[in-house]
């Protein structure tokens, strides 16, 4: 249907446009203002007239109001703002979430260049034996020892029952198929001789040797040589011993090669060529880049490079507390097909053939549809349920190449349909083919199993085949015989021809997949209207009243001029009302904007284009217009500082309120904290502008793990490699710098101990600001080197009240102290008259230590780190157990499993807003709200020494495991350490004070467990 061109007479206005409307409106206000004295409200009247252009003046408001959103956040050049300031982000960046569930997860690994298809198991069916709840090496809970152990008796001779690790998934890969090596699922070559007396014949070879099939071998080199070292013949193939040469390093012999012969004949018109092992021999050594060997270290190759690829991309989308237990190639399942088939006489039997071949390996593995965009949203779908899927970031490179390199939408339903078959059901197979108009009947369909050898498995199936757990069904050509009827004759088909027919539908039926790049919905593009063009009402009057552009004439005497001036100052209120909110809707895009050099709220405009009644119109009213010239100026006429704090928080509120997030609870603890209303506005304003504006990857990163296997080794410290959750919990708590980064306070060991030079030696003194020398040490050392290495050695423990010991001096009978960490000691200078005033001197080294920790600025570092238990799991037996509380009765509550979805949150204690208990309560709820619910945390808030010694080893950790081929005697030295510090952390609480019932107890009073009452 064609829009009309017509102008309707009666059209439906909204209150705003319709003029009859508020001059009724106005006209009732004035009857029931002044209807008593004003009477004569026809056309005529002055008043009337006034309200007619007021009325009219509106409806021109009411009409630029009603612009399209977009042509109102268009700037005048045309232009848009970026996403990030403007804050409306394009549907492909802010409705897409990093991959959750499986299907999530599928869909990403779709995308993939060179992957076909992937599934995911979370290993949860516990009727599947030796697939539930997997794990590197099983772990036990023995209830008679109270720990976990490796063990499966406890010390009584009794079974200690499985602990089930969760959150690990096995991922199963179908590669696409190779034009040069064919399917990239298996190892095994399939390979047609190119020259020499073999020339034609197509022979297959696997290796068999457990180094191979381990992945210990390295043949990413120059092949220099082939040598067959034995060859003979068994079950049908052959055996070969094998030595490759390369071009450097060890020359590398496979003892268990399998060779076979496919197809004897060159062409299927010829006749078959003897095969001899002289013969096969020269077919293995030949070393040329197209050579047997070549192509299948080749084949190896791209089959290593597409699962590194695989692993790169999951390493960087992996779930908060889960992890990968295996990421492999599906194993195919060989089935061959036996079938008669009646055929029309018209019938191509190669094209048949082909056509039925590749309907069969749809049915066996259906293939994945890509949608565009358009065709989705001519379905009817939304853009909410059409980007409802992963995120996908074409930028994402994995070995300096871009892997995201497919377009399209994939239906969920479609995706689900192609699961890995469980059953294949020959009816299912005969429906199939006769839908082909060629076909007239099938006949006798058998299905029968093959090894991987060739061998046939168990007996040919007449209605069903069992397919194993885990495994791809696929059509095994090599086992199958189509024999085709016309007129009750049999007719096999050629097969050169059949291999071209099926190599040409496979081409043809992948251009028809081809999905153009580029399937993103554009923002829409405005037209600037000028909604801020102001055209004074002092222009509509008629010239009778001498305040238009025609003005009075040079007669009238000076009373009419007043008169006129007058007039014009009355209305000069209403043009500037009219003219602000014009401004304001012209600023609409600021006002909205997520620019940090917004400064104002309130937009005016300066009036200069009025007629005036014997001068310039500005000379003439204004008494400084210098002033009115300035926006800055007069800005602050409509807007002080408060106001704009106030205002522009409501605003990024609203923005907020789109994405359902609130920082009300953050506001009311900043300004609490703070004390001051300018400061902790101009903090909100800043925290708020900062969420927004990294909203989308704060949004669909919520559960997103940190890659602990980078691309770049540098992203393991120092680093924004951090979960979704740090991410966004610094964003919401106003923590500007969210990376992974040393929290303890490397310059307070400087601050606070030093070496002092007496004489020729040195001395370790502490000296507080205003009290002079509070520790000075006895031990003297030969150099300010040696010094500063016992202040190193000794500077963790002087926090640690243990540390201290009180001991009396032979001589004298007084007091000193000691400080002692391992081997190292010091001992105080002074001496001390009795045990209280050695108590107190240890108390002002201690006090000064928490006084220069909570109150220097150089200490005042906020952030967190994050351990996700599950990548704490042993892999070997060597690996220390976490340490867990296990029932005596082995009542299990989920207590026995301290790995799955489990993690600690690491937080520095003495940071000024850390150190307030009512914000730490505040943080650790924001923390437990943010966390995906099935996640549970253990919060702990702890000391400098304990942080840097966490810290050391947890960056130690960090870097052996994110080394893909990791040395596992460093990474169970590095997680024995990490494990051994976590379970020594203990929370130090803010420092409280015991009042008595007559005493105010503060803003601190003392909670059971939630404060210190000292140090003794």
């Amino acid at each position: 249907m064609t829009d009309s061109l017509l102008i309707q007479k009666k059209s439906d206005l909204l209150p705003g446009q319709d003029f009859y409307f508020l001059r009724e409106k106005g006209i009732e206000f004035i009857q029931k203002l002044s209807g008593k004295i004003w009477t004569d409200h026809n056309a005529h009247d002055p008043g009337i007239t006034s309200l007619e252009i007021l009325a009219y003046a509106l409806t021109d408001l009411g009409y630029r109001t009603d612009f399209e959103i977009k042509d109102l956040l268009v700037a005048p050049d045309g232009s848009t703002d970026a996403p990030e300031v403007s804050s409306f982000f394009p549907a492909h960046e802010i409705l897409p979430v990093c991959p959750i569930t499986i299907n999530d997860f599928r869909k990403l690994l779709l995308k993939v260049e060179g992957v076909r298809n992937a599934w995911l198991d979370p290993m949860m069916d516990p009727g599947e034996k030796g697939n539930y709840k997997e794990s590197e090496i099983p772990v036990y809970a023995d209830c008679y020892a109270g720990h976990l152990s490796y063990e499966p008796k406890n010390g009584l001779g009794k079974n200690n029952p499985r602990v089930w690790l969760s959150g690990l998934y096995k991922v199963l890969l179908e590669l696409e198929v190779n034009d040069v090596f064919g399917s990239l699922n298996e190892s095994k070559l399939t390979y047609r001789a190119l020259r020499g007396q073999l020339k034609g014949v197509t022979v297959s070879i696997d290796i068999k040797d457990e180094a191979f099939k381990n992945g210990e071998l390295d043949f990413d080199r120059t092949l220099e040589g082939i040598k067959m070292l034995s060859l003979t013949r068994e079950d049908g193939r052959y055996k070969a011993r094998i030595r490759l040469k390369f071009t450097s390093g060890p020359n590398i012999v496979f003892n268990n090669a399998e060779i076979k012969v496919i197809n004897d004949k060159p062409r299927s018109n010829e006749p078959a060529i003897d095969i001899t092992n002289a013969k096969l021999k020269q077919v293995v050594e030949d070393s040329g880049a197209d050579g047997l060997l070549n192509l299948f270290l080749e084949k190896q190759l791209a089959i290593k490079a597409a699962l590194d690829k695989v692993c790169c991309v999951l390493d960087a989308h992996r779930n908060l507390c889960e992890d990968w237990l295996s990421i492999e190639t599906v194993k195919p399942e060989h089935i061959s097909i036996c079938m008669d088939i009646e055929l029309k006489n018209e019938a191509d039997i190669e094209v048949v053939q082909a056509n039925a071949i590749l309907a069969i390996e749809e049915y066996f593995n259906p293939s994945i549809k890509y949608y565009t965009l358009q065709e989705l949203l001519d379905e009817g779908l939304c853009p909410d349920d059409i980007f409802n899927g992963p995120y996908i970031d074409k930028g994402f490179t994995c070995g300096g190449e871009k892997v995201f390199t497919k377009a399209g939408f994939v239906k969920d339903g479609e995706l689900e349909a192609s699961s890995l078959r469980r059953f294949i059901y020959t009816s299912d197979i005969i429906n199939i083919l006769m839908d082909f108009e060629e076909i007239i009947a099938v006949k006798n369909l058998l299905l029968r199993k093959y090894d991987d050898n060739g061998k046939p498995i168990g007996n040919s199936e007449k209605w069903c085949m069992a397919v194993t757990p885990g495994r791809q069904p696929v059509l095994y050509t090599e086992g199958s015989k189509f024999l085709f009827y016309k007129n009750e004759i049999p007719y096999t088909a050629k097969l050169t021809e059949l291999q071209k027919t099926i190599d040409y539908l496979r081409v043809m039926a992948k251009k028809e997949a081809y999905v153009d790049p580029g399937q993103t919905l554009a923002l829409p593009l405005g037209k600037y209207r000028s909604p801020d063009a102001f055209y004074s009402i002092q222009h509509d009057f008629p010239d009778t009243y001498g305040i238009g552009g025609a003005g009075l004439p040079n007669t009238v005497p000076q009373e009419r001029v007043a008169q006129a001036r007058q007039f014009k100052a009355y209305l000069l209120f209403f043009d500037q009302l009219l003219a602000d909110y014009l401004a304001q809707l012209a600023n609409v895009r600021k006002i909205f904007s997520l620019d940090k050099a917004v400064s104002q709220t309130y937009f005016s405009q300066y009036l200069s284009e009025i007629a005036g009644v014997s001068d310039a119109f500005e000379d003439e009213f204004y008494i400084d217009k210098t002033i009115l010239q300035n926006d800055a100026s007069r800005s602050l006429l409509t807007e002080d500082e408060v106001l704009f704090q106030e205002r522009r928080n409501r605003v990024l509120d609203h923005l907020l309120a789109r994405f359902a997030e609130q920082f009300t609870d953050y506001a009311l603890m900043l300004l609490s904290l703070d004390g001051d209303q300018i400061k902790a506005g101009e903090e909100l304003i800043e925290d708020k502008t900062d969420f927004l504006r990294d909203y989308p990857v704060l949004s669909r990163s919520r559960a997103k793990a940190f890659n602990y296997r980078p691309q770049n080794p540098a992203d393991i410290w120092d680093t924004e490699n951090v979960s979704g959750l740090e991410r966004k919990v610094s964003r919401l708590m106003g923590i500007s710098d969210f990376s992974r980064r040393d929290l303890h306070c490397a310059a307070l060991q400087a601050m606070f101990i030093k070496p002092r030079k007496e004489g020729s030696e040195f001395k370790l003194v502490i000296q507080k600001p205003g009290a002079g020398f509070i520790f000075s040490s006895v031990e003297r050392f030969a150099s300010r080197a040696l010094a500063k290495k016992a202040a190193k050695d000794i500077f963790p423990a002087v926090r640690q009240e243990g540390s201290y010991s009180i001991q009396p001096d032979g001589g004298t009978g007084k007091l000193f102290f000691t400080i002692s960490n391992g081997f190292v000691s010091l001992q105080s200078e002074r001496q001390y008259e009795g045990q209280s005033d050695a108590v107190n001197a240890v108390r002002e080294v201690i006090g000064f230590y928490d006084e220069l920790l909570l109150n220097d600025e150089a200490c005042n570092n906020e952030g967190f780190h994050l351990i996700e238990h599950i990548l704490l799991r042993p892999f070997t037996d060597q690996d220390h157990l976490y340490e867990t509380c296990i029932d005596a009765g082995c009542k299990m509550c989920g207590e026995e499993d301290p790995y799955s979805f489990r993690a600690s949150v690491i937080l520095p204690y003495w940071p000024k807003r850390f150190n307030d208990i009512a914000f730490r309560n505040f943080f650790e709820k924001t923390l437990r709200e943010e966390t995906p619910a099935h996640i549970h945390l253990k919060i702990c808030w702890i000391g400098n020494d304990q942080m840097a010694e966490f810290e050391k080893r947890y960056r130690a950790w960090l870097e052996v495991k994110s080394v893909k081929d990791f040395d596992q005697a460093a990474l169970t030295l590095r997680l024995n350490e990490l494990l051994e510090i976590l379970q020594q952390l203990k929370t130090i609480y803010p420092a409280a004070t015991l009042h008595d019932c007559e005493e105010d107890g503060g803003d601190n009073p003392l909670r059971l467990g939630n404060t210190n009452l000292g140090i003794f």
